[in-house]
């Protein structure tokens, strides 16, 4: 009985029934799908193309291409070059540089073309799910909710929207083994391996775990007897059951955190590994006051959701209806429960870092989109109800609004673009662009930086600058690229440096000048002018000992860009 009952609950779960498919998907012939298929990537293509002229849309991006470059090279990744993330998108952007050399438009086409890859696995588990109906508002929502806030958060090939289609497969490899039946095994086997996958784009990755055992306990409970004298036996099984699940997901993302270790210990990067993604990490999150965290938590978060109110208030009314019906055998409010608990999992992997950037939140967007699939296809059912008729306009006109909103407000920036490339007239208004003025700064120093050095020769930027490396072609003088490596000062952390006496980063200090002697570049740039100010008296002696002040290249008062020059009559 207790099996039956279980097995009952699975198939109400998860059984996509042919009647219902004809009934639900009837109208949409695969032809029109296929156009609408095609419509979609046009729209994806079209909301980010038009950023391609600028290398990097996120100052991270820089880190992602240099850490790249470096390894084809034949640089040991967090040995020879630092990273604080997870290799995942240091590979992406290798793979794209190994066949298309040296071009950051390649690597964005191919980030444009990766992102309607999560968009199609979206459709593909909302239609399992739901119908090919909802599959398509949620695709819909996918391409456009991708882009729709600050442009240096969305319009990146940043790691999160790398992230977000392994995290989207592994979930619907995770559907596909519900219910049980035969090639279970091998789906959740899969939905392991993509979580691991995810968790080599960024550590957080790993919070996926904690959806599926928070799904097997709802399984558990939406399957309980009615008969009290049997929920003791009916407990033992269900935890048996979803043990031996939880156990085929655990192989399969040890399976891919062995490989990653084994990469590892073979490049002899093992430790640096541990040092830069790992314990670098604890103090980037310990860096944080509980008082900012809570300030950003609540500011950002509230940023992010009101400019994409539209898409959370349909996810919200989906869930708060799945909570109201109490109808355990009722399959598709089920499947909104475990959607909702996959959405979770996803926004409680956005805390620990405590900064709340808008870009920490694509992650969430496939589970959000799965659900404001749901709420959209309800309001049009209604549209056509007499009964809500009147309501479900009001909600649609509100929602229009509140997406209008949004979309004047972040894309007048894409119709600005779009208007000057296909005019060739440059604008008043993308001139003011902080991008714009980052690029000009970067090409007036990157002239400087090329006449006196070679492409391929040691440079030195202390801070961020890393536009400069990418247009001179210089190499990295150090493994570092950024002074928090160096300072623990990390971004929107308390306005101090770290503690110059703990044991980590004095280590740091002493591999900086370690990297400088070894290749002695004849040129460091001080973007701030804040290095001989630091209190570490040996980066001071060594600057002191090595190289001479020779100006200033900047183009404002506050990025002055001091130069300074190896004398070249020292000793090595």
């Amino acid at each position: 009985m207790l099996v039956f009952t279980a097995s009952m609950s699975a198939d109400h779960l998860m059984k996509s029934t042919s009647a219902r498919k004809a009934r639900e998907d009837g109208p949409i012939t695969s032809r029109q799908l296929l156009l609408i298929f095609a419509a979609l990537f046009i729209l994806n293509l079209l909301l980010r193309v038009f950023y391609l002229r600028f290398d990097f849309v996120n100052g991270d991006e820089g880190v992602r291409a240099l850490t790249a470059t470096r390894m084809l090279e034949g640089a040991r990744l967090y040995a020879d070059i630092v990273t604080d993330k997870p290799p995942g998108t240091t590979f992406f952007y290798a793979v794209v540089f190994a066949f298309t050399g040296r071009s950051m438009t390649a690597v964005h086409l191919a980030a444009m073309v990766w992102n309607f890859a999560t968009a199609m696995v979206v459709y593909f588990t909302a239609a399992r799910l739901y119908g090919r109906r909802e599959g398509l508002w949620a695709m819909l929502m996918l391409v456009y909710f991708s882009t729709n806030y600050l442009t240096q958060d969305m319009m990146a090939a940043n790691t999160e929207m790398l992230m977000a289609l392994p995290l989207a497969a592994s979930f619907y490899f995770f559907i596909r083994a519900c219910p049980e039946s035969r090639g279970s095994a091998l789906w959740l086997l899969l939905a392991g391996a993509m979580t691991g996958a995810a968790t080599l784009f960024k550590q957080v990755g790993i919070c996926n775990l904690a959806f599926f055992v928070a799904y097997e306990m709802l399984f558990i409970h939406q399957s309980r007897p009615t008969e009290s004298t049997k929920r003791l036996t009916w407990l033992i099984a269900g935890a048996r059951r979803g043990f031996g699940r939880l156990l085929w997901i655990a192989a399969g993302f040890t399976a891919v955190m062995a490989l990653f270790v084994a990469w590892l210990a073979g490049n002899g990067a093992l430790g640096d590994f541990w040092r830069y993604a790992i314990e670098l990490n604890f103090f980037y999150i310990g860096s944080m006051p509980r008082r900012l965290w809570f300030e950003f938590m609540i500011g950002r978060t509230l940023a992010y959701v009101s400019f994409n109110a539209a898409l959370w208030i349909l996810a919200a009314w989906t869930v708060a209806r799945a909570i109201r019906n109490k109808d355990r055998a009722d399959e598709r409010r089920l499947s909104d429960l475990m959607v909702g608990l996959w959405g979770a999992a996803s926004l409680a992997a956005v805390f620990p870092g405590g900064r709340f950037f808008g870009h920490y939140f694509i992650q969430v967007l496939p589970a959000l989109c799965l659900l404001a699939s749901r709420g959209a296809e309800t309001l049009r059912a209604r549209l056509n109800d007499a009964l809500h008729r009147r309501r479900a306009r009001i909600a649609v006109a509100t929602l229009v609004i509140l997406s209008l909103f949004s979309f004047v407000r972040f894309h007048q920036r894409t119709a600005v673009l779009a208007f000057e490339t296909l005019t060739g007239v440059r604008t008043r208004w993308s001139e003011r662009w902080g991008m714009s003025e980052r690029e000009r700064e970067a090409e007036s120093v990157s002239a400087f930086v090329r006449s006196r050095l070679q492409e391929g020769e040691p440079l030195y930027i202390w801070d961020y600058a890393l536009d400069v490396y990418w247009r001179t072609g210089c190499r990295p003088a150090s493994r570092y690229l950024s002074p928090y490596y160096i300072t623990g000062k990390f971004t929107d952390s308390a306005q101090i440096e770290a503690d110059a006496s703990v044991v980590f980063w004095r280590e740091n200090r002493a591999h900086l000048i370690e990297d400088l002697k070894r290749t002695r570049p004849r040129i460091i740039l001080d973007v701030f002018g804040k290095l001989l100010e630091l209190p570490y008296p040996e980066i001071a002696e060594f600057m002191e000992k090595n190289y001479r002040y020779a100006g200033q290249v900047g183009l404002n008062s506050w990025r002055r860009f001091l130069v300074y020059e190896l004398k070249e009559n020292d000793e090595k």
